[in-house]
């Protein structure tokens, strides 16, 4: 690939990579395969544009395409075995919080995160979706609605009843 190319494949990741990230994180199974799929798109849209001319006619639709194809590969029929039979990792925390605080409230803030992260993926694949997508990708409830093709109304039921639960847990929590 020459050097042109190259840094006309970069500026195509960097106009489209954040909209194609949310379509992936709204279409996937699980929230944690999102960076799997997300990485196996743009392998797919590199080699794809080394056959094509620049520019493209429609850079974002062609890269949906090519990230809807790759959601159906990866959500194959062995690959849903495959993640049902062996569920989900846990996203990690960090090794230390950064400021002055106590290693008491290290901990307990730790474990409030751990909380908070177990209650979040009990909650369905939908208000998980919602949850990830509003507070990771920041994006705005009509957003969100629009990408998930569902009313304003059920994404603000789905995300507000999520954070009554988190208000909950942290409330039960400070009674102790």
């Amino acid at each position: 690939m020459s050097g042109t190319d190259r840094s006309e494949f970069e500026k195509l990741y960097d106009r489209t990579k954040e909209s194609v990230h949310r379509y992936i994180a709204a279409k996937c199974f699980d929230l944690s395969d999102v960076d799997d799929i997300y990485q196996n798109t743009w392998l797919a849209v590199f080699e794809a544009v080394n056959d094509r001319p620049y520019p493209l006619p429609n850079e974002e639709a062609f890269v949906i395409l090519i990230a809807k194809r790759q959601l159906s590969r990866y959500y194959s029929l062995a690959a849903k075995l495959k993640n049902r039979l062996f569920p989900g990792r846990t996203p990690e925390l960090p090794a230390e919080l950064p400021g002055s605080i106590s290693a008491e409230d290290e901990v307990l803030a730790r474990e409030l995160a751990e909380e908070i992260g177990k209650l979040v993926r009990r909650r369905p694949l939908t208000s998980r979706k919602i949850f990830y997508l509003y507070y990771s990708k920041d994006m705005k409830l009509s957003e969100i609605a629009a990408l998930m093709e569902m009313k304003e109304s059920t994404v603000k039921r789905h995300l507000y009843s999520t954070l009554a639960e988190i208000r909950r847990l942290c409330e039960r929590r400070e009674r102790l």
